[in-house]
């Protein structure tokens, strides 16, 4: 009977130590994760800034890739069918565009909080507004841009691999 009991005890240490590495291994890993994810996240990062120096370029009129044209592009339309969409709330909210700094105004306001220039009133009868459908028109031609674009890419990164 001694003999079970001092063998249960050996085995009873042997496993404590074994569960003991292998949770340290575990933390160990886990920290290691962390610290893969923290490089990964500063790659994604200096990535977008990578990206918007490109667009940048772009919109400056400089040279870019003809693959980061269309993507360029794609952005370029999405911008303007967010200013759209930007618009169309200011619109609901009441307020309007300050002819001299571009900022939103409530049109209760005589002049600009941000630049002192007068706002002059429009009535919203006159002002021309855009359809929904001309603008979901729009957001769909972008969504197909979208779609050709990464078909343009896919194929050039197939023949780059061949």
């Amino acid at each position: 009977m001694r003999d079970f009991f001092e063998d249960l005890g050996k085995r009873l240490g042997e496993t404590a130590e074994t569960v003991t590495s292998k949770a340290g291994d575990a933390i160990e890993i886990q920290r290691i994760k962390g610290q893969i994810r923290g490089l990964a996240r500063g790659n994604a990062v200096d990535l977008m800034e990578l990206g918007r120096t490109i667009y940048d370029r772009y919109k400056e009129g400089g040279e870019v890739e003809e693959s980061a044209k269309a993507l360029c592009d794609a952005v370029r339309d999405r911008e303007a069918a967010i200013e759209d969409y930007e618009k169309k709330i200011a619109k609901i909210r009441g307020t309007s565009e300050c002819a001299r700094c571009g900022r939103m105004v409530s049109k209760e306001m005589s002049y600009c909080p941000y630049c002192g220039e007068k706002v002059t009133v429009c009535d919203a009868d006159a002002e021309e507004v855009q359809d929904d459908t001309d603008t979901d028109d729009q957001a769909d031609s972008v969504k197909e841009k979208d779609g050709d674009t990464a078909e343009t890419t896919a194929e050039k990164t197939e023949e780059a691999a061949e």
